[in-house]
């Protein structure tokens, strides 16, 4: 059983009021240490995932070191499409509003975009590549896409614009088969939508809405509040002002 909460120690010296190196090093490690404090030790051990025993239980046959190894590779040709065979039969692409599409419908598309040319300074940002403790064959990674736009893009029918893009984190992930083929990706997941200046939007909706080609329907523009969402928060704060009145809680 984890042992039971206790209250928390002193807190100690603000770190703002620390002027020597050294000392600022000290109280920062008593600031960690308080971390195992045993409130947090109940806590971790009731609410956290013990990623490294679930992983070790995994049956999958090919080790998480290969599967991020096999993700890299995919995308070092551009989400396969320079190399179709890392990517399996079944293949098939989710974004939040795009897909599921089938492998031949992703690699043509994704190719059409051509944003190798439209962006020549273009960096990805890829980080953080982990293994799902739950789907041991899933790779989760993160991105966040920089560049400008000096070039043309699908095909020449877009003309440069000179605008710059930065894009917000995404999550990103890819599902692989036993034989190490990628049957899954997913991106464009958003995780915070107050970064960037994409209008929030993820994938290559918000790269187009940030160099001024946003494309026209509501799912390729920024988010915006419903005339029902609104209605809804409006009555919402009606029924609180309500209660208010009658001495009734929230």
């Amino acid at each position: 059983n984890p042992p039971p909460a206790t209250r928390w120690p002193a807190p100690p010296p603000r770190l703002s009021a620390v002027t020597d190196p050294d000392q600022a090093s000290k109280v920062s490690e008593t600031v960690f240490a308080s971390g195992t404090d045993a409130k947090v030790a109940a806590f971790c051990v009731e609410q956290m995932v013990d990623e490294a025993a679930i992983l070790a239980a995994s049956t999958f046959p090919i080790s998480p070191d290969d599967l991020i190894a096999r993700t890299k590779a995919i995308l070092a040709n551009k989400n396969g499409v320079e190399n179709p065979a890392l990517l399996a039969s079944d293949f098939k692409f989710v974004a939040p509003v795009v897909g599921p599409l089938p492998k031949d419908d992703f690699l043509q598309a994704f190719d059409g975009f051509k944003l190798e040319e439209g962006f020549p300074d273009a960096n990805a940002g890829y980080y953080a590549f982990r293994i799902d403790p739950f789907e041991p064959n899933r790779v989760w990674f993160d991105t966040r896409f920089r560049g400008t736009n000096t070039g043309p893009l699908s095909g020449g029918s877009l003309a440069a614009t000179g605008k710059k893009v930065e894009a917000p984190p995404q999550a990103c992930s890819m599902l692989f088969n036993e034989r190490g083929e990628c049957t899954q990706l997913t991106a464009g997941y958003v995780m915070d939508k107050q970064v960037g200046n994409t209008g929030g939007l993820g994938g290559v909706f918000g790269i187009f809405y940030a160099i001024g080609y946003g494309l026209p329907f509501p799912e390729a523009q920024p988010w915006k509040k419903s005339k029902r969402y609104n209605l809804f928060l409006k009555f919402s704060e009606f029924q609180k002002f309500v209660k208010s009145l009658g001495g009734g809680s929230d």
